[in-house]
């Protein structure tokens, strides 16, 4: 069975397209309806394409232009391959330029949301999917309506008033606020796009709620957009239709990953870390008093978030000394009264959700404990996939989810029995790539006098976080993105392991396991050895992993992913001669069995069903075949056989590879299967 196998600890927290596009009234007169194309380039690569449909529209008597704009773009992240796709319904007066009605709906792999906005007066209504929150936002008199058709207010105050810069009220959709933008002149430019030529006006957008930075050109008598381009090598401009068959996939990596200059196999070791970084995140408003907390100190510039200086990072165990009583009592604290609240992803107020975050935390004996029963959970059950669920109730039912998901559902399950949580984000040290870091989100958690602790579901830090973490802020928006430009470690402390040390040599519980092993199948070459005073594993160009010590069954397992692990073979003598590199793979079941019996045995019968990896989106079927199971794979469209279990339940294909195991409820019901992926290597 073909099973992703990639290391991936660091994550991203909400990844999508979120780009402006040209348009302009005057292409879809009384009665005419008008398509556009757009190409979208990430990092170099041609990755997406927008179709836009403007068509006359009357409502409540009034001849109004209706907007249909479909993007799609092809995009991997940290090995994952996903679609997104988005589409956005605008009815614009096209007199005003002001729109009175937008829907939109994101798909990403299993992410799904929505949103719909209709705007009465003063005031606007938001609703979001899932969930149906309703949010009224109040608008102010010089509100302005920005969409993806056209930008009047720019054309008017720019080319007709000669202005400079200007800054603007304007309703953010998908943020559901208004949010102030800074245009800044920038000059004027002869653009060829699409077989036509333009006279463009330059313009830099700069939103001072979210950082985000984005260039703008404007055709200089229409006032429509005719390129932008945005952070992380971000680039829309008009194309011809031709676009929609010239996409490939784009790897968004460089946007969320800076590579290190060290290598770091234990990273939960990290007790203390100076870096020297520059940034350009998006997202929140980047501030000193943001990137100095417990923890974390800043010494730099802070320049429009572009962030350039040094952080040392050295965070402190917390003991649960004076941990409040459980369940708390926060409802006189003001100042953790919005972290106590159910929002549009954490949907704390969920009744399934509030069930289970009260059965884990039934009999803690502080708030301290609760939590971190909480964390443990999420750590053990929620299984990393890129893209994630993005709400809590998703990422709880999908049982998958990348550090976004994870952290979301944490803050989810501490305010549902009382105890103040919240989503920050920044970037994380990872083994991945020889060593980065890479963007990631995690939770703090309120334990009164003791402050906000960081934890880290994601990295299995249950009641701590290591020292390889970076914080920005408290997560805002969905247009969070961390855009490192370079990240270079000064010193750091992991264990034993310094900066600059020297190769450790192997004592003499370790020295049997040092050296290299050799993958017949592909010749590859795999490392063991020591770093921090633990045995490690290197994969070449994609990770180095620090591994526990053996347990009672000779299992080294991963100390970042338990469910990775190592195991030795000796020949007579008691040498080492194969190295076994265990992936255990989790599907969580889908469906069950099918209602009538088939012929099938009953002893069998309940393992039968479909069973889901998130990360591919796959799902693998459990048959009855042969007398026996049988596992379909998507991915190898071929059906495997499996032999019947042995003495610890595991039931090893008919090639003798891979074993497939399975997990059940307190009521005996099958809940998932996991896929034991097998790779050999020889000495």
């Amino acid at each position: 069975m073909k099973i992703m196998k990639g290391m991936l600890q660091t994550g991203v927290l909400v990844l999508f397209i979120s780009v402006s596009l040209l348009g302009e009234e005057a292409y879809a007169g009384p009665g005419e309806s008008q398509k556009l194309y757009f190409g979208i380039e990430i990092n170099g690569v041609l990755c997406g394409y927008s179709e836009i449909s403007l068509s006359p529209l009357v409502q409540d008597g009034k001849t109004m232009t209706l907007l249909k704009q479909n993007t799609f773009a092809m995009l991997s992240a940290l090995g994952s391959q996903f679609n997104t796709d988005l589409k956005l319904t605008y009815h614009i007066d096209p007199v005003t330029g002001r729109f009175s009605y937008h829907d939109s709906d994101i798909t990403q792999g299993p992410t799904k949301l929505g949103s719909v906005i209709s705007v009465t007066g003063d005031t606007a209504r938001f609703t979001s999917t899932p969930g149906n929150r309703e949010v009224k936002i109040p608008l102010p008199p010089e509100v302005v309506f920005e969409n993806t058709l056209s930008f009047p207010h720019l054309l008017r105050d720019f080319v007709q008033q000669k202005l400079d810069q200007k800054t603007y009220e304007i309703l953010e959709v998908r943020d559901a606020e208004v949010q102030k933008s800074t245009y800044t002149r920038v000059g004027t430019e002869k653009l060829e796009l699409a077989g036509s030529t333009y006279n463009a006006l330059i313009l830099d957008k700069l939103n001072q709620k979210t950082g985000l930075k984005v260039r703008m050109w404007l055709d200089l008598e229409s006032g429509y957009l005719l390129k932008a381009t945005a952070p992380g090598n971000r680039i829309s401009y008009r194309a011809d239709p031709s676009v929609v068959n010239r996409i490939k996939m784009a790897d968004v990596d460089a946007s969320i990953l800076a590579k290190a200059n060290v290598t770091i196999a234990d990273v939960q070791a990290i007790s203390y870390m100076k870096v020297k970084a520059t940034l350009e995140p998006s997202g929140l408003w980047v501030t000193q008093e943001g990137l100095n907390v417990p923890g974390q100190r800043f010494a730099g510039t802070i320049n429009d978030n572009l962030i350039e200086g040094v952080f040392e990072i050295e965070h402190k165990r917390y003991d649960g000394a004076g941990a409040p009583a459980f369940p708390p009592d926060f409802g006189k604290d003001q100042s953790v009264k919005k972290y106590l609240e159910a929002e549009e992803f954490i949907e704390s107020d969920d009744p399934v959700l509030v069930t289970k975050a009260q059965e884990l935390t039934k009999g803690s004996k502080d708030s301290w404990e609760a939590a971190r029963r909480l964390n443990k959970w999420v750590a053990e059950n929620i299984h990393y996939a890129i893209p994630g669920g993005a709400t809590a109730r998703k990422t709880y039912d999908l049982k998958a989810g990348e550090c976004g998901a994870h952290a979301i559902l944490l803050a989810t399950f501490c305010r549902a029995v009382g105890i103040p949580a919240r989503v920050v984000w920044g970037c994380m040290y990872a083994p991945n790539y020889g060593g980065v870091f890479g963007q990631h989100g995690w939770n703090e958690i309120y334990m009164g006098p003791a402050g906000w602790i960081p934890v880290d579901a994601t990295a299995a830090e249950i009641d701590c976080v290591d020292s390889g973490h970076i914080r920005i802020g408290v997560l805002q928006s969905l247009v969070t993105a961390l855009n490192p430009r370079k990240m270079e470690v000064l010193d750091y402390r992991a264990g034993s392991a310094r900066m600059g040390q020297a190769p450790e040599g192997a004592s003499d519980k370790y020295q049997a396991y040092v050296g290299e092993y050799t993958n017949p199948a592909n010749k590859s070459v795999m490392k063991v050895f020591v770093q921090g005073g633990a045995l490690a594993l290197d994969v070449p160009g994609k990770v180095v992993l620090a591994l526990n010590d053996p347990d009672e069954k000779g299992v080294w397992r991963c100390k970042l992913a338990s469910q990775l692990f190592l195991k030795f073979d000796k020949d007579g003598s008691g040498k080492v001669v194969e190295m076994q590199l265990h992936q255990v793979i989790p599907l969580p079941r889908r469906s069950g069995p099918p209602e009538e019996n088939g012929g099938v045995p009953e002893r069998l019968r309940p393992y039968l069903g479909a069973y889901l990896l998130a990360a591919r989106q796959a799902e693998f079927t459990v048959l009855h075949q042969d007398n026996g199971l049988a596992v379909y794979d998507p991915l190898e469209k071929k059906t495997v056989r499996l032999r019947l279990p042995d003495n610890e339940g595991r039931w090893v294909d008919e090639f003798d590879k891979n074993a497939v195991s399975f997990d059940r409820d307190g009521q005996g019901n099958i809940t998932a299967m996991n896929i034991d992926s097998v790779t050999r290597l020889r000495r």
